[in-house]
């Protein structure tokens, strides 16, 4: 083998820093666009960014209507924890100190969900009382609101819903604490036979149950709240489909006119290369800007073409519709429409949705023609709600109905791997005994 140095001839893509930065803008989220300005705001002094009060005010100029819509008044208020609920009922009992103690002890141990998961010899000897007095804390936290607070199971969770409804009896314990599982499949034939129990009262036990909190500290638990706020507003004026960008989403950007007058003085030349360099910067995000919206609004034109059934008529008309179609008729790569429509969301008559959600793969038809996998979907919901609750549909049947009643073709798998989707149980799970 030869060693020495040669001369190659090759052709290389690489990613320049501007490049990256407006395939970045093209997938930000109208936020993660205000809080990148902001960003570029602080570094560079010929940027000056106004931010419009998105959350405050929505008037969407040149619309056919006035609306307004106050995104502050869906913020709820701050709400008190568990932590806090609890320790005001305590506050309410008459305690000596160490009861005090060991019910504030046991209210601090449970988790957001309002479970106690130490064993009570372990929360005595950190007390440093015994376990009874513990054990009788623990009965205090449990008689307080909510219902089910300072359980050590999901069962006894629901027994001690089940108690404060006057619902409780030894049969039912006997159920929840030995037959848990098989009541959670319902294998009710087993137990109906174990526990000397008719189908029709473990349906009725069953109903009361999916009433009952799991996590009765949820309500209580701090949320983080994301807020979705439409980057285009869907109307039907005089019966043609129309799209509006939401103008309160789209920052004030200018130029600062101050330091840009320094761009003439030369006779500091670090000063000037520095305000040079920032001045490009500026000029590049504002391309990258234009950029983005340009590539929304041709999205969102094709989309109102595409999908014109579904805006007039609601989600079951949605078409099949792939991005690289998409991409073809915009005359961009797919990739690109890919990452336009991320964390991008569209406001129809029928409710806000994702612009990912307009895009469907396509199931073909017997008469050559082809419905969406979201229409599918659909028609598998219509058929379960409407289904013999007695002699729900298997698989197989839901799959026989597609095909005979709505000439659509999909597999027995294909029809569990939907179902699934829907959180739609099987039929052995969604047989009732009695009708309701």
């Amino acid at each position: 083998m030869e060693i020495g140095l040669f001369q190659q001839q090759s052709l290389k893509l690489t990613m320049s820093k501007e490049l990256s930065q407006a395939i970045s803008l093209l997938q930000y989220s109208s936020m993660d666009i205000v809080a990148f300005l902001h960003e570029q705001a602080l570094q560079n002094p010929l940027i000056d960014f106004s931010e419009l009060p998105v959350y405050t005010s929505h008037n969407q100029k040149n619309h056919a209507t006035s609306d307004s819509t106050d995104y502050m008044s869906s913020i709820p208020a701050p709400k008190e924890t568990l932590y806090e609920h609890l320790m005001n009922q305590s506050a309410l009992l008459k305690l000596d100190e160490c009861e005090q103690a060991a019910v504030e002890f046991v209210i601090h141990s449970l988790d957001d969900a309002g479970y106690l998961h130490d064993e009570l010899i372990i929360l005595a000897n950190q007390l440093g009382q015994g376990q009874e007095q513990v054990e009788k804390a623990l009965q205090l936290v449990q008689q307080m609101d909510p219902a089910g607070v300072g359980a050590r199971s999901l069962q006894e969770c629901l027994m001690l819903q089940l108690k404060r409804n006057n619902q409780w009896t030894e049969k039912i314990e006997q159920i929840l604490t030995h037959h848990f599982e098989e009541f959670a499949y319902k294998k009710w034939m087993k137990i109906s036979k174990l526990c000397q129990i008719s189908l029709e009262a473990l349906q009725q036990l069953h109903e009361q149950i999916k009433k009952l909190n799991p996590r009765p500290g949820s309500f209580y638990m701090k949320s983080n709240e994301r807020f979705i706020v439409p980057d285009f507003i869907v109307k039907i004026e005089d019966g043609n489909v129309v799209a509006y960008a939401n103008e309160d989403l789209e920052p004030r950007l200018s130029v600062n006119e101050q330091y840009k007058l320094q761009l003439k003085n030369r006779q500091n030349q670090e000063m000037f290369s520095y305000l040079q360099e920032k001045y490009r910067e500026f000029q590049w995000i504002m391309k990258s800007l234009h950029t983005r919206k340009d590539t929304l609004n041709a999205l969102m034109n094709t989309l109102l073409v595409e999908q014109e059934a579904f805006f007039k008529k609601g989600p079951s008309y949605l078409k099949p519709l792939t991005m690289k179609e998409v991409a073809e008729q915009t005359s961009v790569h797919e990739s690109t429409i890919s990452r336009a429509t991320r964390h991008k969301y569209i406001q129809t008559p029928f409710g806000t949705f994702s612009m990912k959600s307009f895009f469907s793969t396509s199931i073909q038809l017997g008469n050559n023609e082809a419905t969406s996998t979201t229409h599918v979907k659909e028609l598998l919901k219509k058929l379960v709600a409407e289904e013999n609750k007695q002699r729900p549909l298997s698989d197989q049947q839901l799959a026989n109905v597609l095909q005979s009643n709505y000439n659509v073709t999909i597999s027995r798998r294909t029809v569990a791997k939907y179902r699934d989707q829907l959180n739609v149980l099987p039929s052995s799970q969604r047989k009732l005994f009695v009708t309701q």
